[in-house]
């Protein structure tokens, strides 16, 4: 810590416009305490003058990481009680965090870590929960599908979150199967799930990038109702950790 405020000490003098008469050392020199100053730290002095290239800092030997094969549907199922809930769910994380989910189990889990179902929940209380869901989202929907073009004409909002959707989504990756070709069904339910968040939160509406987000989760969940509550609740787990004023600097949250 002495090393690096001597440093911070020399620059902050430099950039003071201070007396730095008293710092004026060769090149050689200073690189010999600015080796001393940070431990691992290597310089490459080069021939041209004023100028000397970092070429490698030692961070150390990398720690080693266990990882494990990827949760199956039948660990997962194994982890379960009679009526549906996880029995240990910081176990669960951890085995999902150490390696993963098998593709076949995505579906299910992923609502659990997305938010879209609760931890504790049963399967009767997701299904439940579902059919509500279900019930709200085509509600919603509704909406701006009952907007006529004259009403559209006059809400300048709506009309420019449709303009941006239609464009985002055509720009989707073509590749995969899900979204290839030109009137492919998972484009017209992206475009669809990302009109219906506009009336979720229309103050929001929709940021150009969106649906590069919602894209794989509608791929995993081959459902629509399904991805627009997980892709709802990941919004809001970006709202709530800080990250969407980083992405979207110029709304406030």
């Amino acid at each position: 810590m002495v090393g690096f405020s001597k440093v911070t000490n020399y620059i902050f003098d430099s950039l003071r416009g201070g007396d730095t008469s008293t710092h004026q050392r060769p090149p050689s020199e200073m690189a010999d305490f600015l080796s001393d100053a940070i431990p691992g730290l290597k310089i490459n002095q080069q021939e041209e003058p004023g100028f000397e290239v970092i070429t490698r800092i030692d961070l150390g030997a990398r720690p080693a990481v266990q990882r494990r094969e990827p949760v199956s549907l039948e660990e997962w199922t194994k982890n379960t009680d009679s009526e549906g809930r996880i029995l240990d769910v910081d176990n669960m994380k951890q085995m999902i965090f150490r390696g993963g989910l098998s593709h076949a189990l995505r579906k299910e889990a992923w609502k659990f870590l997305l938010g879209y179902f609760p931890w504790d929940s049963t399967k009767e209380g997701r299904s439940h929960l579902r059919k509500q869901k279900t019930d709200e989202y085509f509600r919603m929907k509704l909406q701006w599908k009952s907007v006529s073009e004259e009403q559209e004409k006059r809400n300048s909002r709506l009309r420019d979150y449709r303009s941006l959707i239609e464009k985002d989504v055509n720009r989707t990756d073509r590749t995969n199967k899900f979204y290839e070709g030109q009137d492919n069904p998972g484009l017209i339910l992206l475009h669809d799930i990302l009109m219906t968040y506009c009336m979720y939160d229309f103050d929001l509406g929709y940021v150009q990038g969106m649906s590069d987000l919602l894209s794989p989760l509608l791929y995993v969940m081959e459902n629509e109702v399904d991805a627009f509550w997980c892709f709802v609740s990941y919004m809001d787990q970006m709202v709530r950790m800080g990250f969407l004023p980083l992405i979207i600097p110029t709304r406030k949250f």
